[in-house]
């Protein structure tokens, strides 16, 4: 009777730790999963059927096939039927209907608020070392936005890129880069 209960247990532990594992790994191949979780994967998820436009849904065809779910500022929040991203292009997004370009890009879900969070392509870099910070524009070809209070701190575009996940995980592994995170825009907190 208890090896029986025991047999149970471990099997419940094995099925659950695999559905954990098999969760992780299918979210990795997300879309702006590396920008979820450098921008705090308890209060960001991806939501890759998600965009965000400036235009409003009377000035996009209807062959986009999209649903507008909010506004944030002069943004716009569609869900998408299928998503527009893969895994690699975590980015802004140009689609082309009858010779006109549309400009879309990427949106995450702020968990705690239940808002969009547009992907606009800026970072706050931190560097070990002053110096290091200027080299950002020679060395990436970053536009540097804003000098923060700190000097080794700063706000810049990383626009253009294919992928703010492929920028992150490559400004990680500098060693001259103490953190790197990115900017969203998002609805201002309302009190009530």
């Amino acid at each position: 009777m208890i090896t029986n209960q025991n047999n149970t247990l471990l099997r419940a532990f094995i099925l659950f730790v695999g559905l954990l594992i098999s969760y992780q790994a299918w979210s990795y191949g997300e879309p702006c999963f590396t920008v979820a979780v450098k921008a705090g994967e308890k209060t960001y998820q991806p939501e890759p059927k998600r965009i965000a436009s400036l235009l409003p849904l009377a000035l996009l065809p209807t062959e986009f096939e999209l649903t507008l779910l909010e506004r944030n500022g002069a943004w716009h929040i569609y869900e998408t039927a299928e998503s527009w991203f893969t895994a690699d292009t975590c980015a802004p997004l140009q689609k082309v209907y009858n010779g006109k370009v549309y400009d879309f890009m990427p949106v995450l879900l702020n968990k705690q608020s239940g808002s969009s969070a547009v992907v606009i392509g800026s970072l706050i870099i931190k560097t070990y070392q002053e110096d290091d910070l200027h080299t950002m524009e020679s060395t990436y070809g970053f536009k540097m936005l804003t000098q923060l209070p700190s000097p080794r701190m700063a706000i810049f575009d990383v626009k253009p890129t294919t992928s703010y996940d492929a920028v992150l995980e490559m400004l990680e592994n500098d060693k001259d880069i103490e953190y790197a995170v990115p900017l969203f825009s998002e609805p201002r907190y309302r009190t009530r």
